[in-house]
């Protein structure tokens, strides 16, 4: 680690690295997209154990720390059993997340170390150890799935350890977007709960930048005081409606039933504006190109008579996955050193 001022700049130690050959996998794959965010990597593949014993570290083959093909296999509290990448993840992921931000505080790491885990690492997992992981109607390709449209077809002359660095690079993609939107998220509490405190109205957030709000509001809005948001994005003024959080589903509150659907001249004419631009047929989400006009959107939503809706409650969260985090979050400060 090297300090310059206030930035610090993390250095790649190198790892020579290997995992097996033949047909991969989305958990060797991933694995090894973990490993180069922390490691500059030489990756052999191979089964060869007098080869792989020359290595400083081996996953998904050879028995050891990060292999999971042993009768007595390791288990999340969740019940789902680890393969390579949730093996990794679990020894690297909090280094992972510190080298692309050092001034992380250390709940931060905690809370995108587990929210990763959950969301991307453990269906990898559950799918390689060849748990069923979703019923749909319609097919739907998962990760693991992609990953493996990657390997060489028979009639293909492509070699075998290319498409699989072409499906490194794939995981990378993933891990990396996931990892940004988790930080992202962490940045802009501040600014969320600045905007909270200083807001118009009480059932109106009101954000200078679309940052996402909705973690962040779900801590400090205990009383669930909100029912709509304000921020502007792509030139255009946005007003959303906020979701419930009381294991109903629905909004606290739609947009008014004369707005759906319409778009333009014919929303500006119900609702009194000349830059009206549109309203979801859902009526979750409408716009305007000034921000006099979507506040008088606002008040107008605000003072709507509430409607009599069936309250139909929501699916319990995947394994209490969504009630932990919070719980965990109203417990925890998350800040960035500054």
């Amino acid at each position: 680690m090297i300090e310059e001022g206030d930035e610090i700049f993390m250095q790649k130690e190198l790892k020579r690295v290997g995992t097996h050959n033949g047909r991969f996998h989305a958990d060797e794959t991933m694995a090894t997209a973990i490993l180069q965010e922390i490691f500059d990597i030489e990756l052999v593949r191979t089964r060869d154990m007098e080869v792989l014993k020359t290595l400083d570290l081996i996953y998904d083959v050879g028995d050891g720390e990060f292999d999971h093909h042993q009768v007595d296999k390791e288990y999340r509290e969740t019940g789902v059993p680890y393969a390579a990448c949730g093996l990794i993840w679990r020894k690297f992921g909090r280094d992972v997340i510190r080298f692309r931000e050092p001034s992380l505080e250390e709940d931060a790491v905690e809370y995108i170390f587990q929210h990763i885990d959950a969301m991307l690492m453990e269906g990898i997992d559950a799918s390689d150890n060849g748990m069923r992981t979703g019923s749909v109607v319609v097919p739907l390709m998962n990760i693991p799935s992609i990953i493996a449209e990657f390997n060489p077809p028979w009639d293909s002359e492509k070699l075998e350890d290319e498409a699989f660095m072409d499906a490194v690079k794939v995981a990378s993609a993933l891990l990396n977007n996931m990892l940004n939107q988790q930080l992202s998220i962490i940045k802009a509490r501040k600014y969320v709960f600045d905007a909270y405190k200083n807001r118009p109205r009480p059932e109106l957030l009101v954000l200078e930048r679309s940052y996402p709000w909705t973690q962040a509001l779900s801590e400090i809005d205990v009383e669930n005081e909100v029912l709509f948001v304000i921020y502007p994005r792509d030139n255009q003024y946005l007003i959303q409606t906020i979701r419930r959080n009381d294991g109903m589903r629905g909004d606290r509150k739609k947009l008014p039933e004369a707005w759906a659907g319409k778009r333009d001249e014919e929303l500006g004419n119900v609702i009194g504006i000349d830059d009206a631009i549109f309203c979801h047929s859902a009526r979750f989400i409408a716009g305007a190109g000034s921000m006099e006009s979507i506040m008088k959107m606002a008040d107008i939503a605000i003072a709507e008579p509430e409607e009599v809706i069936e309250e139909v409650r929501e699916a319990a969260p995947v394994q209490g996955f969504v009630s932990a985090l919070k719980e965990f979050l109203l417990k925890k400060s998350i800040s960035i050193k500054r």
